[in-house]
């Protein structure tokens, strides 16, 4: 693998100048996008401007050209956030925000103290339960909260457990209670998530170590502030010229948004999901920048994958370089590992399959990964809504290998092993570099 020369433009503005391998620049890349200073690369704080900023001057460090208006791609969305102080009491005790309880981003803002009414998870799948529930506390139901034990909950009936899990589900959206939120005790924290966060409700949920409340515990506190606001998100966009068929286009893309705070103290760095992604293609933009091919090469930093592929659509709906010209597109996301190979999304038919081809004949011959495994397509990242506008797409994700919790505070940086960025950078570039 050729060295590559980097000129990392840090957050105040100065160059750090870097001689390394792939891996050893993605690595700079991903400390700082994964850093406290973006605040999870969300809305809170404006984590995700400082993170378009910064993949934005890399590129025009690298002298590759600006699609859009000075590389930038603008679209308007709702988003929530939440900064400032995020504190937590059970029965007057403090908890660790972040560790003991995760309010949902949606959640609407909470600053008292709750009585907690306790429900079992029978209670919820009977209307008539809901409703004695609501008329029993009906004067208190404003200031309490509805505690729900999630662990070890056991049904008779395989259809009233069925029943219960999409009970769970909805209420998420429009709950039963007339409460100010609902509490749902868990054995460990589930996975944070932005879709279906784009509008206001009039409830909370949190998330709560069912272990931090006891049976004597008549109250919660809570506070914070979570606030709903019309949010510019940004594409990043750029280019490199082909030198022979500079008017067809091969599309490199990942998202750089993640999941954002909880306030001021909590945030989801996001390094394997997906700041590993955006190194991969920012080391693409210097690699084509140095070494064109004779397609040219299009970079797409996309916002809001993680709220539901919102930037990727906004692309293809407004596209800066027409559709029916691009030759294909390929996605990158989650590449903190690939101890175990890579696999490739919508790679068993059409141009996804011959890719996949392509792909295994340059692994034969050079033995760079494990296993290329393939599956068909799936709306599950932002390579999808071309497929939806008919222009070939795969999607590639590493398998294996050490990396941090998903949509968890734990997906760190130090959590990526990269052991094998090199070598699947040496894999499509070899394919890219290869098209007839």
């Amino acid at each position: 693998m050729k060295k590559l020369f980097l000129s990392i433009l840090c957050a105040g503005g100065l160059s750090l100048i870097v001689y390394a391998q792939d891996s050893t620049i993605a690595r700079e890349h991903i400390k700082y996008l994964s850093s406290k200073e973006l605040h999870g690369r969300g809305v809170a704080y404006d984590g995700e401007h400082l993170a378009a900023d910064y993949i934005r001057k890399n590129m025009e460090n690298f002298g590759v050209e600006p699609l859009g208006n000075g590389y930038i791609q603008k679209y308007e969305k709702p988003a929530f956030s939440m900064e400032g102080d995020v504190v937590g009491k059970a029965g007057g005790r403090p908890l660790v925000a972040g560790e003991d309880f995760r309010i949902m981003p949606f959640s609407k803002s909470l600053n008292d103290k709750y009585r907690l009414i306790r429900i079992s998870p029978a209670d919820l799948i009977s209307a008539k339960k809901i409703n004695e529930i609501n008329q029993k506390y009906a004067d208190i139901l404003p200031q309490s909260l509805i505690y729900i034990d999630n662990t070890n909950v056991k049904f008779k009936k395989k259809k009233d457990k069925e029943k219960y899990k999409e009970t769970l589900a909805k209420i998420k959206f429009s709950s039963p209670f007339k409460a100010a939120g609902i509490i749902e005790g868990v054995d460990k924290m589930p996975a944070w998530g932005l879709t279906g966060t784009d509008f206001k409700r009039n409830l909370a949920y949190i998330y709560m170590k069912a272990d931090k409340i006891t049976s004597k515990d008549k109250s919660v506190e809570l506070y914070y502030t979570n606030k709903l606001t019309e949010y510019t998100h940004y594409n990043v966009c750029g280019m490199v010229p082909g030198t022979e068929f500079p008017d067809q286009y091969i599309v490199l893309t990942c998202h750089y948004d993640h999941l954002g705070a909880m306030g001021e103290d909590v945030y989801f760095p996001g390094a394997h999901d997906n700041a590993s992604g955006c190194a991969f293609v920012l080391n693409m933009a210097q690699y084509f920048r140095e070494y064109p091919c004779k397609y040219s090469v299009v970079f797409l930093f996309f916002s809001g994958e993680e709220s539901g592929l919102l930037g990727s659509k906004y692309f293809t709906d407004n596209p800066l370089i027409p559709l029916e010209s691009i030759k294909y597109v390929i996605n990158f996301d989650l590449l903190g590992g690939g101890d175990e190979g890579i696999m490739l999304v919508n790679s068993t038919e059409g141009k996804g399959l011959e890719l996949y081809k392509h792909l295994m004949e340059i692994n034969d011959d050079s033995q760079l990964l494990p296993k290329i495994a393939q599956r068909p397509n799936a709306a599950n990242s932002d390579h999808y809504f071309f497929t939806q506008h008919k222009v070939p797409a795969i999607f590639m994700y590493t398998m294996g290998g050490k990396v941090g919790g998903y949509h968890d505070t734990s997906d760190t940086d130090e959590n990526c092993s990269l052991t094998m960025f090199d070598n699947i950078f040496k894999l499509f570039t070899t394919l890219i570099e290869k098209e007839e």
